[in-house]
């Protein structure tokens, strides 16, 4: 059985990942605007409230489905940096990357039984991911985008099979 501090804590971190790094590539490769971090901000929203209501998402799914929505962001602004159709492309990128921040609630409430703990463990998770971001990108640069998110998105994958194993909603 997983340990469910463990799992928020991580599941912050990678939320941080996701988050912030697509805010520094649309940054760095799109504009450098407050449009970049509104788009980033409302789409990351928009992603989690689609999580939130998604039934039928499994915790496998949507971990998944983050890290692809990350990877075509990164794969869309480093093959055509600049591109006027970059940022409403990324805007659904950053959607889909941001599904796990509501799914993660659905999945995990009936495994903890209380929110607070819940959300507690994975806004600190968030605050590390954030600082760790700021600092992994100023020293590391790009390295740092491309590798971290998989790292944290691989960690939890690895974990999510031992989420109440008897729950459809852990396995899918």
């Amino acid at each position: 059985m997983i340990q469910p501090a463990a799992f928020g804590f991580l599941t912050g971190l990678h939320l941080a990942a996701l988050q912030f790094g697509c805010f520094f590539l649309l940054l760095l490769n799109v504009t450098s605007t407050y449009v970049t971090y509104a788009a980033v901000v409302m789409s990351w929203m928009a992603g989690t409230v689609l999580g939130l209501a998604w039934a039928r998402l499994g915790a496998a799914a949507t971990l998944a489905l983050g890290v692809v929505g990350y990877y075509a962001i990164y794969a869309l602004v480093v093959t055509d940096p600049l591109a006027p159709y970059t940022l409403p492309i990324a805007v659904a990128g950053v959607a889909v990357a941001g599904l796990w921040a509501g799914r993660f609630f659905v999945v995990m409430l009936p495994v903890v039984g209380r929110a607070d703990r819940l959300f507690f463990h994975e806004n600190n998770g968030f605050l590390v991911g954030v600082v760790g971001v700021f600092v992994g990108f100023t020293t590391l640069g790009l390295d740092f985008l491309r590798w971290t998110p998989l790292l944290t998105g691989t960690l939890l994958l690895a974990q999510v099979a031992w989420i109440a194993p008897g729950r459809a909603e852990a396995r899918s």
